[in-house]
């Protein structure tokens, strides 16, 4: 009994797709909370940020900012939705301070969390970050008369990772 040997042609063997969700980097810090926030001229920023924070650029700035106290616990949010194919961000910076932000200026906030991480709200190009505030008399126990800044941006890229 012979066996017969059946040859087929070769296949190239394919080549692995990549996935679609990236893998989780397990070695990051998420420290929670805001040290440091500081304010830029949006006229001083190089142009094109959005872009390349995009595409997936970290951009060092080396710029004159203005570091703004704040007291209580400030917060930074941004989610986003994608509407007609195009992505779009929101992001939210509320702080309070004794500290009042000029009217006639457009401003940049580049925010420092306690992880060590940097974000810039708002480019050099429009839509800028638009700026809303309230005020107190404080509370007749104690409380401090401060200014609540609520800063909202709406851009495709809302929140850019950079350093400062």
């Amino acid at each position: 009994m012979t066996k017969s040997l059946i040859l087929t042609k070769a296949t190239k063997p394919t080549k692995p797709t990549k996935p679609l969700i990236p893998p989780l980097n397990m070695a990051v810090n998420t420290l929670p909370g805001i040290v440091k926030i500081q304010m830029v001229r949006c006229e001083d920023l190089p142009e094109h940020l959005m872009l390349l924070a995009e595409a997936g650029a970290d951009p060092v700035l080396a710029l004159p900012a203005v570091d703004i106290p704040f007291f209580g616990f400030p917060s930074l949010k941004w989610d986003g939705s994608i509407l007609n194919g195009a992505r779009q961000e929101q992001s939210t910076l509320e702080f309070k301070t004794t500290y009042r932000i000029p009217d006639n200026i457009r401003f940049a906030f580049v925010v420092t969390t306690a992880a060590g991480r940097q974000y810039l709200i708002g480019t050099r190009e429009p839509k800028y970050p638009q700026i809303k505030f309230s005020d107190t008399t404080g509370a007749p126990d104690g409380d401090a008369a401060l200014r609540t800044y609520k800063i909202t941006h709406l851009a495709p890229k809302s929140v850019l990772p950079c350093l400062l």
